[in-house]
């Protein structure tokens, strides 16, 4: 038994030099077989097995190798206060989202009037309320637990939930424009795959931050947890509209799905929207 635990222990933890040679072959059959379209063929098979191996002794070496190395850099005063305080955390968190939505939504903007797309002109409305509804939380978040405004942070709970409700409406524009004209999201090559893992990584993200943050009893932790959980809905909902348009499959098929996970999507965000304003609102009138 001891002999076949060291078997296994070597071949989950081959050392850092095997490790690279088979991350660095596993890419290289991925790229060929899909450059090359041989998906289907048997090698293909091979190449699937060589990098499933890779990422598990990848996956073991940073098991090794993140914990010294992530002490090291928690020793940091920036990093040690990231992890240990809270509302810094999230007011970091919504600076940048804020200022990546905001690229984006001007980008897109530019794109609707230069090549009058109203598809483009959705999706700068979108990402403009976005930002907006994170600025609005960002200066609504308090710098420490110790400067917590109860009653301020359940007004600024309340607004974003109807930020939301607007965002709804955004959202609502732009499914109707994916079911009706066919319009979605398109990934050059085998980027959809990486897509689709930032997809499922951040949906799982905002799910466990909005159960984490419940503990703290912070109306506007709350908030910005929903919005990120909001995103993250649509970005599945994106990745949908993708999938469908790289894979094809039956039109009747890509209509009754894109139009179910649309339907499912707004009705979520409007539920969420609804949450907060309803609850809050209760919320205020018992501290009235």
């Amino acid at each position: 038994m001891k002999q076949l635990l060291d078997i296994a222990k070597k071949l989950l933890y081959p050392g850092w030099k095997w490790t690279l040679v088979l991350a660095a072959a596993g890419g290289a059959g991925l790229y060929l077989v899909f450059s090359r379209g041989l998906e289907e063929s048997p090698l293909a098979y091979g190449v699937y097995l060589l990098s499933f191996y890779a990422l598990v002794a990848v996956v073991g070496l940073a098991t090794r190798v993140c914990p010294p190395v992530w002490r090291r850099i928690s020793s940091v005063p920036l990093v040690a206060r990231w992890r240990s305080d809270d509302y810094f955390r999230v007011r970091m968190s919504l600076a940048a989202s804020c200022w990546i939505d905001l690229f984006y939504a001007v980008f897109r903007v530019v794109c609707a009037v230069f090549y009058s797309s109203f598809w483009d002109g959705a999706l700068g409305f979108y990402y403009a309320l976005l930002c907006a509804v994170r600025f609005y939380l960002l200066r609504r978040t308090p710098g420490s637990r110790e400067r917590k405004d109860y009653r301020r942070e359940l007004r600024a709970c309340r607004w974003a939930g109807v930020y939301l409700l607007a965002l709804n409406l955004a959202l609502l524009w732009i499914s109707v424009q994916i079911v009706q004209f066919g319009r979605g999201y398109h990934y050059p090559g085998t980027l959809i795959y990486a897509m689709a893992a930032y997809a499922f990584y951040i949906l799982t993200v905002a799910i466990i931050n909005a159960v984490k943050y419940r503990k703290f009893h912070s109306p506007v932790l709350t908030a910005a947890k929903s919005v990120n959980l909001t995103c993250a809905l649509v970005s599945i909902f994106s990745l949908e509209t993708a999938m469908l348009s790289q894979f094809g499959g039956d039109a009747q098929f890509q209509l009754l799905m894109t139009s179910a996970t649309a339907a499912a999507v707004c009705i979520l965000v409007l539920l969420i929207a609804i949450f907060l304003v309803a609850s809050i609102s209760r919320k205020l009138r018992e501290l009235s």
